[in-house]
């Protein structure tokens, strides 16, 4: 896809993040002697069309085919190197299944995860972010980034358990 057809399919914002962010993912691969693909910059450009918690299998059977096509492994090798470049994240649910997010540009937050329906839900406690910038100031810590995850029952499934849905 080139970047003219690139521009016509994205909504602007994307389309501004994605510009934004491919310089700083293409400054991260080189100083890690890793390739500078078009392949790469599909798979980041369909991770920022994403509003969602997902799969990578879900994203690699979205680029398995027509002009887009971009192979399963390079799809994994690239989500690996956007987390570690610090433009996704991973969380991982009760069963060990990653799930993406890209956090680029993006407020921190945090989730919850219903153990039952397996929703994400979303929240951010300005508390809490200082009580974990005081406990490093405390230990002299140098924090990169941090995962909160907490897992229970979201209130529709608590409801439906309940019989008051």
């Amino acid at each position: 896809m080139s970047k003219a057809q690139e521009r016509q399919e994205l909504p602007e914002e994307i389309q501004a993040s994605v510009d934004e962010a491919w310089p700083l993912f293409v400054d991260f691969l080189k100083e890690n002697q890793a390739r500078v693909t078009q392949a790469r910059r599909i798979v980041l450009t369909q991770v920022f069309s994403r509003h969602d918690h997902f799969c990578a299998d879900d994203l690699a059977s979205e680029l398995s085919s027509g002009l887009n096509h971009v192979s399963r492994g390079t799809v994994y090798r690239t989500l690996a190197l956007m987390e570690e470049a610090g433009l996704v994240r991973v969380i991982r649910d009760t069963d060990v299944h990653a799930h993406y997010e890209h956090t680029f540009n993006h407020p921190s937050h945090e989730h919850m995860i219903c153990d039952q329906c397996g929703e994400f839900i979303e929240f951010s406690d300005e508390n809490l972010a200082l009580l974990i910038a005081s406990a490093s100031r405390r230990h002299d810590f140098q924090e990169r980034t941090h995962r909160i995850v907490v897992f229970g029952t979201c209130e529709k499934c608590h409801r439906q358990a309940d019989g008051t849905a």
